[in-house]
């Protein structure tokens, strides 16, 4: 049979059909739903000072792991 490959701008096509429009269409859907108020900004990250930080992160540049004290 008759075999011929797509010529590049067909291939630009489809990529744009396949990859770019749904992108931009769940963009859209975001940018709706953050104007309406259903999505709003996340809080800020609480503050965290040096003590707390070396309890809560065993793993940390100032001691390693924690190990349990006998």
């Amino acid at each position: 049979m008759d075999n011929s490959d797509p010529g590049p701008v067909f291939l630009f096509i489809f990529f744009i059909m396949r990859c770019v429009i749904p992108i931009l269409f769940l963009l859209g859907i975001s940018y709706i739903l953050r104007r309406l108020g259903f999505i709003s900004k996340s809080p800020p990250p609480p503050p965290e000072s040096e003590e707390n930080d070396s309890q809560n992160n065993p793993n940390n540049s100032t001691g390693g792991f924690i190990h349990g004290s006998t």
